[in-house]
């Protein structure tokens, strides 16, 4: 009992004790906030920045021969765009700096508690970073007047925010079911490694205040920092690797169907029949359709691409096929007119070869020596000649008329092409999608 009496009895002078520092620090708090003038902040600018003899061209470290490390990290708001033509990529963004300087160092009490000022960045050093594969500006932050933040312990944060245009060789083999990866390099070129090293705090670039893009998902986004050889010089460097993926759905709709309907639509050529006339004209047509969205996909691509597209290789073989339907076309309409041409040429011989008889026989010599009675046996013997070549003409009339074994042959040409080709879009367009679906 008196063992626990003992405990008691310290526990209570333990919570008085932590009454009276609990309140001595809410005390001591509320004087320090109240204590905070613009005559505070003032004098730690001029103690520790006009009149201490700061130099932003030099590294705030007191001893010079070590390395200033520096912490950055990246803030990702939108994704600008990705140019498939151009081979570029742009975003906009907020890059944060971190380091130590050793030499804006003060002790709040003797300055009202003050904790934290923020200096313009021309006044303080900051790292001097360039873009190295920009399509712009090199020096995004020669003018920049982004916020910095010094506390009273030396932590300094620079946040320089722009937009970055970099150029990105796009690989477009799967387009439009592609993925990229694009990188933005920034290197301080005025320090070597030995003066200052790069430092990834969070190695993830940050999506806090990121907007979703239309045409481009990020998947994911890593800061790399390493050193870059420079002649025989190495140079701080980082990198800021983006890993996007492609919205495709608005590709298909708008480009890739409608050149699938129409090749589709092209093979439907084999069903016209040749009478209407129609056959050509409608091949010619759907081709040269095809063609134009051939043209507008080619359009969308880049020139010098490293590999050529799956799509441009699909498309290419749709208007071959295209082509080969309209010439298929022709060959059927060719054979269809082929016999009846053949027959006017027939019945054009017959013809003459009529017209010339009767001329013959109507221009017949005649004698003077000859009797009237001569005269009219001959008579009766054209009449009788006419007659049997009129009744041979009606009868050669009224034979039955030969089948045109030609236009037959056009319209089995048709059915078996008809399938032939049905057969090699289907097996062209599913090979696609299945290769696509895969990749």
């Amino acid at each position: 009992m008196c063992y626990f009496a003992f405990i008691k009895h310290h526990m209570g002078l333990l919570r008085i004790q932590y009454s009276v520092i609990y309140f001595w620090i809410l005390c001591h708090t509320c004087h320090v906030v109240t204590a905070q003038t613009y005559t505070n902040v003032t004098s730690i600018f001029n103690d520790k920045i006009t009149n201490s003899g700061y130099n932003p061209e030099v590294r705030p470290l007191v001893d010079q021969s070590k390395a200033i490390v520096v912490d950055v990290w990246f803030e990702l708001v939108s994704i600008v765009e990705v140019n498939d033509v151009a081979q570029s990529f742009t975003c906009n963004g907020f890059l944060l700096f971190g380091w130590k300087d050793e030499l804006i160092v003060w002790d709040p009490r003797d300055y009202g508690g003050h904790t934290l000022i923020h200096p313009l960045p021309e006044q303080i050093w900051r790292p001097m970073v360039l873009l190295l594969n920009t399509l712009d500006k090199r020096d995004l932050f020669d003018d920049d007047k982004s916020p910095v933040f010094i506390y009273n312990n030396g932590d300094a944060i620079w946040a320089p925010g722009s937009v970055f245009p970099v150029s990105c060789q796009l690989t477009m083999t799967n387009y439009p079911f592609d993925q990229q990866e694009c990188s933005i390099y920034m290197t301080a070129l005025t320090l070597n490694k030995d003066e200052m090293q790069f430092k990834n705090k969070v190695p993830t670039i940050g999506t806090s205040f990121y907007t979703l893009h239309g045409e481009w998902d990020l998947i994911s986004g890593t800061i790399i920092t390493s050193n870059l050889s420079s002649g025989v010089v190495q140079v701080p460097t980082f990198q800021l690797k983006f890993n996007l993926k492609r919205r495709p759905i608005f590709l298909i709709v708008n480009i890739i169907l409608p050149v699938v309907f129409l090749s589709f639509l092209n093979i439907l050529v084999f069903i016209i029949p040749v009478e209407s006339g129609e056959k050509i004209g409608y091949g010619i047509t759907v081709l040269l359709a095809l063609s134009v969205f051939m043209s507008i996909v080619g359009g969308m691509l880049p020139r010098s691409s490293r590999s050529m597209p799956n799509v441009t290789i699909y498309l290419f073989i749709l208007l071959i096929i295209s082509m080969l339907t309209v010439i298929d076309s022709i060959v059927i309409v060719y054979l269809s007119h082929r016999e009846e041409r053949e027959q006017v040429h027939l019945n054009a011989k017959r013809k003459f070869k009529e017209a010339f008889t009767k001329v013959k026989n109507s221009v017949a010599p005649q004698n003077n020596e000859t009797s009237t009675s001569d005269n009219k046996v001959a008579r009766k013997k054209i009449t009788l000649d006419r007659a049997v070549l009129s009744f041979t003409s009606g009868s050669q009339s009224e034979e039955k008329p030969e089948v045109n074994k030609y236009k037959v042959i056009g319209k089995y040409m048709d059915k078996v092409s008809f399938v032939v080709f049905m057969f090699i879009w289907v097996s062209v367009t599913l090979g696609f999608l299945i290769y696509a679906s895969q990749d």
